[in-house]
């Protein structure tokens, strides 16, 4: 079923529908559509059978705080099953968490995209969407912005920082993006457009442990009964096309030995996809021979299902802003994130995280991610470098030992205490209206 051509087995007619496509006209007199817009749902009853189709293309950090809008998309339309477009990295995770959506897993590669977009464009235009949902607020605007014009859909909505930015042009409901808010937030603002129930809360959709994924990682980790102490996890990597992220690894090092000394009975797990094996390797290596023993280096040798069991199973998670790092904030696990090009107000889920800690050191130039065309620094990033080993380290035995008060922690970030009032009913929508465009 998540294949390119699964609508193949849908029963729909292969034959492109070519009629022009016309703006809906709203009908819904409430500027909060608190209840969703009637115009919508009454599209969506009209056609029964037409999916509602999502790009989506980023990582599967931001995807996985999505995965409730999804089932409550599905549940709340029943006969216009979701479809999500996505890359192909991202199937592991959502076959793993998400195997009740369908899902269209398709490469279009920036430095040859024709070929790959026409194909993805054709099979969009063939599902005959009823509804077409832009979810790409950073990246890959121009790439979605077609497939939106190309898909036939007569319902496209999607997020735009200008009213008449150049690809909001093939949008019929063009939400403001403001860029103050997390991208959860603005994922409330299109859930209460839709009649949505409004939450962000990922925990309720994570499926249990497989025993044989637990069986591996008590066998690799030697927990009990064959040993005591605590296990943290450290994945010292971020993604590939955004370097920034990354905490220097001199400094992981420093804390991973800090940590050994000071609590013998310690065990680190260094994770990271298959590519970053060898700077997770470079890592376990200078580390002294007797605490070399208590540290394993897992990167490349995970599947996504046996890194949620050793997120679940471990006492602690470090790491940088990247995917994993939501994926232990979703399981529960005690963890302290390390932010810098991205602030973590932009970037986290506006739940609270009592288990968590996240370090950021305020800088006139951060966040720069998503912000500037290019990093100011030109990447060497000084926003994370600033980060002390000593206060990531103060910051773990707080989290994880009791130890310190946390009043007097170094560079720990707290969301500030304002209401978010843009994911609340009866308040206005974030839409652009076609009475201001008279």
């Amino acid at each position: 079923m998540k294949t390119d051509s699964w609508f193949q087995d849908t029963g729909q007619s292969p034959r492109m529908d070519l009629r022009p496509v016309f703006p809906l006209l709203r009908t819904g007199k409430d500027p909060c559509f608190d209840e969703g817009d009637p115009a919508i749902r009454r599209l969506l009853e009209q056609r029964p059978g037409h999916p509602v189709v999502v790009v989506k293309f980023s990582g599967w950090g931001t995807l996985l705080g999505m995965l409730g809008f999804f089932r409550h998309l599905k549940s709340a339309f029943p006969d216009n099953r979701p479809v999500l477009v996505t890359n192909p990295e991202n199937r592991p995770m959502l076959e793993h968490l998400a195997p009740w959506l369908d899902v269209i897993y398709k490469n279009v590669p920036p430095e040859n995209p024709f070929p790959a977009f026409l194909s993805l464009a054709l099979s969009l235009r063939r599902l005959r969407p009823a509804l077409f949902i832009d979810l790409q607020i950073f990246t890959r605007k121009t790439l979605s912005a077609n497939l939106s014009r190309l898909s036939g859909s007569p319902v496209r909505i999607g997020f735009v920082g200008r009213k008449r930015e150049w690809r909001s042009f093939g949008m019929t409901h063009r939400f403001f993006h403001n860029r103050h808010f997390p991208p959860s937030i603005a994922l409330g603002q299109l859930s209460r457009f839709l009649g949505l129930p409004l939450s962000d809360e990922t925990t309720p959709f994570l499926p249990g442990i497989h025993k044989q994924c637990e069986a591996k990682i008590r066998l690799l980790l030697g927990q009990p009964p064959f040993r005591t102490g605590k296990t943290i996890v450290v994945n010292p990597n971020a993604s590939g096309k955004s370097g920034e992220r990354r905490w220097p690894a001199e400094s992981f090092l420093e804390v991973i030995r800090m940590l050994l000394e000071r609590h013998g009975d310690l065990r680190i797990a260094l994770t990271g996809t298959q590519e970053e094996r060898a700077l997770v390797r470079s890592i376990q290596e200078r580390l002294s021979l007797s605490h070399r023993d208590r540290v394993s280096n897992l990167a490349g040798c995970l599947t996504f299902s046996e890194l949620h069991a050793l997120l679940h199973l471990s006492d602690g998670y470090l790491g940088n802003d990247s995917g994993p790092l939501h994926l232990a904030l979703a399981t529960g696990t005690p963890t302290l994130g390390l932010f810098g090009p991205t602030h973590p107000d932009l970037i986290l889920p506006s739940r609270p995280f009592p288990k968590a800690l996240f370090l950021y050191e305020p800088h006139y130039c951060s966040p720069c991610l998503h912000q500037s065309d290019i990093p100011p620094c030109g990447g060497d990033n000084l926003c994370m470098q600033s980060l002390t080993p000593a206060s990531v380290l103060h910051a773990l035995e707080h989290l994880l030992w009791g130890a310190g008060d946390k009043q007097r922690l170094r560079q720990v970030w707290s969301r500030e205490n304002q209401p978010h009032r843009a994911a609340r009913t009866g308040t206005p929508l974030a839409l652009y209206r076609q009475r201001d465009e008279r």
